[in-house]
């Protein structure tokens, strides 16, 4: 039995270990991509503003 519990310590540390840096990058991650989110939806919707200015033909744009 004795020689059981350290192996299963360490597994155990090792497994909390993992799990509480897993939640933290995951966290992080979650972070970044909702500011890339919000990046993303003003660009589209500053896109959408029309620009009325007469140096540049926007039918030939496109």
């Amino acid at each position: 039995m004795k020689r059981l519990l350290l192996p299963i310590a360490l597994i155990a540390f090792a497994t909390i270990s993992l799990s509480i840096v897993h939640i933290d990058n995951v966290n992080k991650l979650d972070a970044q991509s909702n500011k890339l989110r919000k990046k993303v939806k003003t660009e589209v919707n500053s896109s959408n503003i029309p620009d009325h200015s007469p140096s540049i033909d926007r039918s030939k744009t496109k």
